[in-house]
């Protein structure tokens, strides 16, 4: 009983030794560099969700750019969609500052809860690095879908 109550109080010190730590680095004061654009890292889904993220970049001023989109490797109708709302964009504005980024999907329609946390793994396998690496100062997503990963990667 005694070791239990032991394990259950070094357990408490830890957790709130872990939320002080996360807590400082939330309130810690951060040295601002101003700039004259922000990367935006938008992570589109599929079908009507693809809309609704557009719809939300489109009120986006041009200081938002490079603009970078995450899909799925097999959502070809979002990359039309984005391909098509970048180009009218770019009629209207500067040249364009965009770059689609596909990674694999994380889980398919009808997919099995059990296979699916091996293929959201995958996914976060190729997201991990994409995020790593692009470093986007605005991370945007619809939060309907399936790459909500990407978000908690920062």
């Amino acid at each position: 009983m005694v070791s239990l109550l032991i394990l259950a109080a070094a357990a408490a010190t830890v957790v709130i030794l872990l939320l002080v730590v996360r807590l400082w680095a939330v309130i810690r004061p951060l040295h601002v560099v101003s700039r004259e654009s922000l990367t935006p890292l938008i992570v589109a889904g599929s079908g009507g969700h693809t809309t609704e993220i557009l719809r939300l970049v489109g009120s986006l001023s041009g200081a938002y750019s490079p603009r970078h989109y995450v899909i799925a490797d097999s959502d070809e109708m979002s990359a039309k969609k984005i391909e098509s709302f970048e180009h009218a964009r770019t009629k209207r504005d500067s040249p364009p500052e965009h770059c689609l980024h596909r990674i694999p999907r994380s889980r398919e329609v009808r997919q099995s809860w059990l296979s699916s946390v091996f293929t959201t793994l995958h996914s976060m396998w190729f997201s991990f690095p994409l995020v790593y690496h692009l470093k986007p100062d605005l991370p945007k997503m619809e939060l309907y879908r399936y790459h909500q990963c990407l978000c908690d990667s920062q």
